[in-house]
């Protein structure tokens, strides 16, 4: 049998190999940084996570308040008459708001009728201007305090051959 140096294992050349037992900690001074590490984290991850809700509840307020201004401008261009549009345009919006259970601390309606106006034939429309100020303890977090104005606008066309009344 032929052996060749390059199988040989290497003898002792003054090298020194240490073993270390499961469960012992290798490095005595990092001995529970991960528990410190994880003790600040978490509430940073709390708090991101709180307002990336935060933002998408207000998000969503936005999108209530234009879909209520939108159903306030369709609710306005149905009458006859520009008394019964405004009526009709904040009957609507405020139904549209207690519907999707958005909770305003002050909404305000305004309804330009002033195309009611207008002899039959004329292309006119009505817009409605929602403004609602949404109490930040009610989207985010209860006890929170501030307020946030959310306002959007929404028009709709007449119709050109009805008769109105301003």
């Amino acid at each position: 049998m032929v052996t060749s140096d390059r199988l040989r294992p290497p003898s002792d050349a003054g090298l020194t190999v240490t073993v270390s037992r499961p469960g012992k900690a290798r490095f005595g001074r990092q001995r529970g940084a991960t528990a410190v590490e994880v003790a600040i984290l978490i509430p940073l991850f709390g708090l991101l996570l709180a307002g990336l809700i935060g933002g998408w509840r207000i998000g969503w307020a936005r999108a209530q308040v234009v879909e209520a201004a939108a159903a306030g401008a369709r609710a306005a261009s149905i009458p006859a008459s520009g008394g019964q549009a405004r009526q009709l345009a904040t009957t609507a919006v405020q139904a549209d708001l207690a519907t999707v259970g958005l909770h305003c601390a002050d909404v305000q309606v305004d309804v330009d009728t002033s195309a009611y106006s207008l002899p039959p034939g004329t292309p006119g429309q009505v817009t409605a201007r929602v403004s609602c100020r949404l109490d930040l303890s009610d989207v985010i977090v209860p006890g929170l305090p501030g307020t946030t104005l959310i306002s959007s606008a929404a028009s709709e066309p007449l119709d050109i051959f009805r008769e109105r009344t301003p």
